[in-house]
């Protein structure tokens, strides 16, 4: 069988097949047979008219593959002619050959019975068979697995030997664990102990320090109260310094601002002159540019004028060549008239006058000849004065763009050294410029720096302006938290207001001034802002008005006059100038509007300094009238918690001795904690070795249990091997016993083969008795029931038999097989692809086909023209009806030798001589193969 989707196989067999034909070979089955089929015929004289049995037994006849069926079909040809002579010698009835078909019938079926019973047991067998092998598959496994036990014993041993090993230490390691963590426990309740202890002790001397804080606490304000004022003394002189300072780069750092502004200046002419410089610079390069663009045109032209002479050349030379060659085709109609004429005159008096004429005639065309290379001449010397002409005229031309290229180059020479000295000119500016930029660069380092030192002054004044501030603050808070006062307080606190008074009256001055100049600066930013507009817009409307002649030049490019076209380019090089000289306007402008907006900024920035210290000094002033008021008051109270020294000595006393008994307190807890730590691990580490023991003591058990299961495996190997033994005894008995079904069905085969041959001799014993008065045609055998053609056999229930074979089992290979127990129906059926049906009743009309037995490649066949096969081959026999198909069955009985006839001697020759021939037609028959 093949899938429908196996596309090779299709294609091979739906492919064309091709022939081969060649000899069979002579085998011993096919020797037999001539010997027996000779010796049948020979010995026709001694053989018994009534013999049945001999007849029907010589049905069955062993052929071996390829074996033509022309030796069968004389067979069965011989067995029908002795069923003939049979029933006219010994006198058969219809009703006898009748019953003893019945009788044939019985007995062929109880064969085919049999068959189909010794199939089955075959069937039986075989699963007994596997049964047996799956037993002994099975016996084979448990052995293997015992065997390989028995091996894997000392390697469990040893592994058990040291499971229990790590048992007993994994035992030790656990008791080990309990003893420390005893031991740590105990450690534990001691170090609590000595915590509580010192516990104790620290609340004792801490009610202690807290009864000797307030008197403490009030001598250490007094103190403290003393120091501030102290700092706030050191304050006001620093403040005094950084004052001082703070004018002196003021006045340095106007100095620097005014060297800056005129360097600023000398810097914006330098940079001036650079500029006009430069423009200058660009318009001699422009000029350059500008004839070196005449000179490369005039060497254009001066190239193009020498090439156009060159070819103007050229053509006069091949004009004076077309004249010459013109004069000469004058010069040479010339020579032949006068060579024509000179015949014309010799010949006058001997030549016909025919041939005279044609003299005239062809002087008469040479002339017109002479005539047209004379007017060719004429044109010719035209053209050579029109060509003269034009060369000429090109020389002309070529000698005026020589002068033009001579000019242009003065030209060009007289531009370069206008460049080089406007180049000196700009690299001179070029200088002076960066010599003004980089003193005006160190002016404004040195500006910057003395602003930084002004700066740095005035965050130190600042700073120690807030360090007097936050002093003062201190100062006062101390005052206030404990209501101190001194003597030096009552005074400061005078002094504070004359001083801020003083501070009102001298900062209000300036403030009146920063103001005044921060409204004079807002003036001249707002004047310098202008000046940027006006240059911003004298800069736009000059840009607008070159891009609008820019425009103009391109737009009016084609249409325009050159006059007009040179007065915009003229217009768009003035713009440019005026737009650079509006570019550097305005920059000057920008810089002077930062510049202002920068003092602007400086100016603000005084003027809220000013302001601040304004107010500041307002508040101090405030301040100062509202403490002197109650400072008397607390002169008292200050004087006397500044003398109680006493008092912080206690209390610095008392509170070391807390710090002691602190440290100790600390001490204790780190020991307790220490002692917890370890207790804590001790007991992870018991837990861990109790965990350890639990697994040791589950691995020590499962390899335990593994050694007992080996052991127990091991010790069943003399019952795994009578086990296996008698497996394979029961293995042995199935195979014979199928060899002994398989036996037995072979001989069921030839029973039924026999009991076949019987069958169709007394069907052909019947159709004997009835066909005595009917006729056949040549090649045509018809009995009782049927007709059947050339080459084809009918039995009596009306079946073909043609083209079938039946074995014993129910397959077909080529053609059509039948066996007892079912049937299979068409030509050239595969082995592979059909299987035949074995339902009981189905047989081949009433197990009217025969049978045959395969035993190697040698098959039994108890029918004409069927079809050999073995499992290696398939040999498809034709049978060749007219010679093989045995004479009428009249003429059989009245001739062949077998029905004990004396005087056929002639007979029995001939039928020897017909046997060796079926014989040498065996030898040829066709070997058709698929290819």
């Amino acid at each position: 069988m093949f899938s429908k989707n196996n596309k090779k196989m299709i294609a091979e067999r739906s492919a064309e097949r091709t022939l081969k034909y060649g000899l069979v070979k002579l085998n011993v089955g096919l020797a037999s047979v001539l010997l027996a089929t000779g010796l049948t015929f020979a010995g026709g004289q001694a053989a018994s008219a009534d013999t049945v049995t001999t007849n029907t037994e010589a049905q069955t006849t062993e052929v071996a593959p390829g074996q033509n069926d022309a030796t069968t079909e004389a067979t069965e040809t011989t067995n029908k002619a002795d069923a003939a002579t049979q029933t006219e010698n010994q006198g058969l009835t219809k009703e006898t050959a009748t019953e003893s078909l019945k009788d044939a019938k019985a007995t062929q079926d109880k064969a085919q019975g049999e068959v189909t019973e010794a199939t089955k047991n075959i069937e039986d067998a075989t699963t007994v068979r596997n049964d047996a092998k799956d037993v002994e598959a099975s016996a084979q496994k448990d052995l293997d697995a015992s065997l390989q036990a028995k091996k894997d014993i000392p390697a469990a041993t040893d592994k058990v030997k040291e499971d229990s090993a790590a048992l007993d230490n994994a035992r030790d390691d656990v008791d080990k664990a309990q003893d420390n963590t005893e031991v740590a426990r105990e450690a534990e309740n001691t170090a609590v102990v000595n915590e509580n202890a010192a516990q104790e002790k620290v609340n004792a001397q801490q009610k202690t320090v807290d009864d000797l804080k307030p008197a403490a606490d009030q001598a250490t304000a007094a103190q403290n109260t003393a120091k501030a004022a102290d700092d706030i003394v050191s304050d006001q002189a620093a403040i005094q310094k950084d004052t001082e300072d703070e004018a002196n780069l003021q006045q340095v750092v106007k100095e620097a601002q005014t060297t800056v502004n005129n360097l600023v200046e000398t810097a914006r002419q330098a940079a001036e002159t650079e500029t006009q410089a430069v423009d200058a610079l660009k318009k001699a390069k422009e000029a350059e540019a500008s004839a070196q663009t005449n000179v490369d045109a005039a060497q254009t032209a001066l190239k193009d004028a020498t090439a156009q002479a060159e070819k103007d050349k050229a053509a006069l030379e091949e004009t004076q060549k077309a004249g010459d060659a013109a004069r000469a085709t004058v010069k040479g109609w010339e020579d032949k008239i006068a060579q024509w004429q000179q015949f014309l005159v010799d010949e006058k008096d001997t030549s016909s006058s025919e041939h005279l004429n044609n003299l005239k005639k062809g002087i008469a065309a040479m002339k017109v000849r002479l005539g047209q290379a004379q007017d060719a001449v004429a044109e010719a010397q035209k053209a050579i004065d029109s060509a003269l002409d034009v060369y000429g005229a090109s020389r002309a031309k070529q000698t005026k763009a020589e002068e033009t290229l001579t000019k242009a180059n003065a030209a060009l020479a007289i531009a370069k050294m206008s460049t080089a000295a406007a180049q000196t000119k700009e690299k001179a500016a070029a200088k002076s410029n960066a010599e003004a930029q980089a003193a005006l660069e160190a002016g404004k380092a040195a500006l910057e720096k003395s602003q930084a030192e002004l700066a740095s002054v005035q965050d130190k004044l600042a700073a120690d302006k807030d360090k007097l501030a936050a002093d003062q603050a201190k100062y006062n808070d101390l005052k206030a938290q404990n209501n101190f006062a001194d003597d030096e307080d009552v005074v400061a606190a005078q002094a504070a207001v004359d001083e801020a008074q003083a501070a009102v009256d001298k900062v209000q001055p300036n403030v009146d001034k920063a103001n005044h100049a921060v409204h004079a600066q807002e003036k001249v930013v707002k004047a310098a802002q202008a000046a940027v507009d006006e240059a911003q817009a004298n800069l736009d409307a000059v840009s607008e008005k070159l891009a609008q002649w820019k425009q103009a030049l391109v737009d009016e490019k084609d249409t325009a006059t050159s006059y007009h076209l040179d007065n915009l380019k003229k217009g768009i090089k003035a713009l440019t100038i005026r737009q650079g000289q509006a570019q550097d306007a305005l920059k000057a402008a920008q810089e002077n509007l930062a510049n202002e907006q920068a003092k602007l900024a400086k100016f603000q920035a005084v003027q809220a300094k000013n302001q601040a210290a304004l107010d500041s000094t307002n508040e101090a002033l405030t301040n100062a009238k509202n403490t002197l008021a109650d400072t008397e008051k607390k002169n008292a109270d200050f004087k006397d918690a500044l003398a109680n020294t006493q008092a912080i000595k206690d209390y610095e006393a008392a509170s070391a001795t807390l710090a002691e008994y602190q440290k100790e307190l600390a001490s204790a807890q780190e020991a307790v904690a220490k002692a917890e730590a370890a207790f804590n691990e001790a007991q992870q580490k018991e837990d861990a070795a109790k965990a350890a023991y639990e697994t040791a003591k589950e691995t020590y058990l499962t390899d335990k249990a593994k050694l007992q299961d080996l052991e127990a495996l091991a010790a069943k190997e003399d019952e795994y091997v009578v086990a296996f033994e008698q497996a394979s005894d029961k293995l042995n008995e199935a195979q014979a016993a199928l060899d002994e079904a398989q036996k037995a069905l072979q001989d069921k085969n030839a029973s039924l083969s026999v009991a076949n041959g019987e069958v169709k001799y007394w069907e052909g014993v019947l159709a004997a008795l009835e066909s005595k008065p009917a006729t056949s045609d040549e090649g045509t055998q018809t009995d009782g029931t049927g007709t059947s053609d050339e080459g084809t056999q009918t039995d009596g229930t009306g079946t073909s038999g043609e083209s079938t074979q039946t074995d014993g089992t129910g397959t077909s290979d080529e053609g059509t097989q039948t066996d007892g127990t079912g049937t299979s129906t068409g030509e050239d059926v595969d082995n592979n692809e059909k299987t035949s049906t074995n339902e009981p009743g189905k047989d081949a009309e009433d197990n009217n086909e025969p049978a045959k037995t395969a035993d190697g490649d040698k098959v039994v066949v108890n029918d004409v023209k069927k079809v050999a096969t073995t499992p290696e081959k398939k040999v498809e026999v034709k049978a060749i009806a007219k010679k093989a198909e045995a004479p009428k069955a009249d003429a059989k009985a009245a001739t062949l030798p077998q029905m004990g006839e004396k005087d056929n001697n002639e007979a029995a020759v001939v039928g020897l001589g017909l046997a060796g021939v079926a014989g040498a037609l065996g030898l040829g028959v066709l070997n058709k193969k698929r290819s």
